[in-house]
């Protein structure tokens, strides 16, 4: 993989200071943006969100034209026709950054389904909130979830309040309505603001036993668009392809097809 800092492209490694903290303690921001084959989705929300996050630390980050960046980015990688992951990532070194951009393939799969494995351990943080590259906890209830043969992690908090999954905004329906985790413990999901262009969502909080009185469950992210999720633990959901497939163009920027 190449991959563009401080106006080079350089291959494989990353260097970083052993003595600051982005070595140290995992200390800056990522962003995770869909190349569809075509075109980048959604870049300003994405740059909106970072750069938030970098405003409240206040972290001062080097100019970058981050749209010509990354399609030099994905012609050096031989990636300007596929489906592609780019990052952007914002290590922290002496309350500067530097940002780091990259791409690799991703295989969208249209019409896939997730299930959810509640997750045992609670961790909550202000961090919550911003697209920290301090993920430890996320991956690893991931990784666990996965091991029980789950696609993803629901979070949750003291009560039992559902907050987002590892990597997904979730979203529930009953009848015609769409709600969404009322909570400052998790990740304002930018899928989440493309869908709410396209239905509305209602905020509330959400607890795990009673997420048996809905419908339809869906995770939202950047990638994967809206997934219908087919089981939370034990409990078992139908997909709704109807939903999922006409917010999915939206997010992922494709032709739907009615």
């Amino acid at each position: 993989m190449i991959y563009f800092r401080n106006g080079e492209f350089i291959e494989d490694a990353v260097s970083l200071d052993l003595a600051q903290p982005a070595f140290r303690t995992g200390y800056g921001f990522f962003e995770t943006i869909c190349w569809n084959g075509n075109k980048l989705c959604h870049l300003d929300l994405h740059i909106e969100r970072a750069r938030k996050s970098l405003a409240q630390f206040g972290i001062s980050e080097q100019a970058l034209d981050y749209a010509a960046v990354i399609k030099d980015v994905l012609a050096t990688n031989g990636l300007e026709n596929e489906f592609a992951r780019v990052n952007i990532f914002f290590p922290v070194e002496e309350n500067c950054t530097v940002p780091v951009v990259c791409a690799v393939p991703f295989e969208y799969i249209p019409k896939r389904t997730w299930t959810l494995k509640p997750c045992p351990d609670v961790f909550l943080s202000p961090l919550m909130a911003h697209k920290s590259t301090n993920r430890m906890d996320y991956l690893n209830a991931w990784q666990d979830a996965l091991a029980d043969g789950f696609n993803d992690a629901l979070l949750q908090d003291f009560d039992g309040n559902v907050l987002e999954s590892s990597f997904a905004s979730l979203m529930f329906r009953k009848g015609n309505s769409f709600y969404e985790p009322l909570s400052a413990y998790k990740l304002p999901g930018t899928a989440r603001i493309v869908a709410a262009q396209h239905v509305e969502i209602i905020e509330k909080k959400i607890n795990l036993a009673q997420i048996d009185d809905f419908d339809y469950v869906y995770a939202l992210n950047s990638l994967g668009g809206m997934i219908p999720v087919t089981a939370v633990g034990e409990m078992e959901f139908e997909a709704d392809f109807d939903s999922a497939e006409r917010v999915s163009a939206a997010v992922l920027e494709l032709e739907f097809i009615s």
